[in-house]
């Protein structure tokens, strides 16, 4: 698969994800109902590691359930930022205009986090989206699993889609009738996560396991989920990347002043990306690197975020 991916076209392969999901970035872009975007990771090394193994087993027999009692700790607002590509993020065929991502974070009574919200983007131009969507998160704030409130781009029988992040495998499924019901198991290695689509919530989930010295990487996987034709309704590429942690910096971003960690990120045949997140695992920003300065901005940035509790 890696050589077809490898055989595209260049306008193809060198879109922002071309982009972040960045990684590259993002809770999942659905271009006319794609599969949820998110990056997870197994528990960092440092902290939680039994507790995302019981979550990542307990999501994988049940899907999301709302606890009747939780606290509301954030909320928030991500937005796309295209200037090159006429706008355009995603892979051919896939592109998605003016990406914004609205939503609302609680501390769920048995543990953890749940977070709801709306993802509004025009696919293709000019064909406005609304999108719900819903996120477990574990207390370190890794993805869990993720339910996107769309169908399948070639199947109307389709939907909610829903997918787990276990300890060695991504599992989605597309909903539906069990007659065109659509389910992809991917084992993975530690950490993995998605590049495609864009998913705020689970572009920082992988930066949790990085290795913490700035000369050493720490080596990832990284899932696409594309929807080519309705004789082949989705199709999973899998890439090998190199996580990088650059340190600790200051950022200054929705009218917040972070202490931001920030990471590089490098993938065959895609630019370099940068990633800043809070110290708690909130994704801050991301940034394709192009190497010179002229190069138009592309990338994804917290813009609008409002705390009620400490988490």
């Amino acid at each position: 698969m890696l050589d077809q991916l490898r055989n595209r076209p260049h306008r193809e392969l060198t879109r922002w994800i071309e982009t972040p999901m960045f990684v590259i970035l993002l809770g999942s872009v659905l271009a006319s109902g794609s599969l949820p975007l998110a990056l997870a990771t197994p528990a960092p090394t440092w902290t939680g590691g039994t507790e995302r193994f019981a979550a990542q087993t307990s999501a994988q027999e049940s899907p999301v359930t709302p606890q009747p009692h939780r606290t509301k700790v954030a909320e928030g607002e991500y937005a796309v930022i295209e200037e090159a590509n006429s706008g355009a993020v995603g892979p051919f065929g896939e592109e998605v205009y003016d990406f914004h991502e609205l939503w609302t974070m609680w501390r769920a009574e048995a543990g953890g986090y749940e977070v709801e919200g709306q993802r509004r983007f025009e696919s293709p131009r000019n064909t406005p989206h609304d999108d719900s969507f819903s996120v477990r998160l574990s207390r370190d704030l890794t993805v869990i699993d993720m339910t996107e409130f769309a169908k399948l781009r070639w199947n109307e029988d389709s939907g909610p889609l829903l997918c787990r992040f276990l300890a060695t495998e991504l599992r989605c499924s597309s909903g539906g009738s069990p007659k065109n019901h659509v389910e992809r198991q991917i084992p993975m290695k530690r950490p993995f996560g998605l590049l495609w689509p864009v998913s705020a919530f689970s572009l920082s989930g992988i930066t949790r396991e990085a290795d913490v010295d700035p000369n050493r990487g720490t080596d990832v996987e990284l899932a696409s989920i594309e929807q080519p034709s309705k004789e082949n309704p989705v199709e999973v590429t899998i890439l090998s990347g190199k996580l990088r942690y650059l340190g600790a910096e200051p950022l200054e971003l929705a009218g917040e002043k972070w202490r931001a960690r920030k990471f590089s990120l490098k993938v065959p045949l895609h630019p370099e990306f940068l990633i800043w997140g809070s110290s708690q695992g909130l994704l801050l920003s991301v940034a394709v690197e192009h190497g010179h300065q002229n190069w138009p901005e592309e990338g994804m940035k917290l813009v609008r975020f409002h705390k009620f509790a400490d988490f």
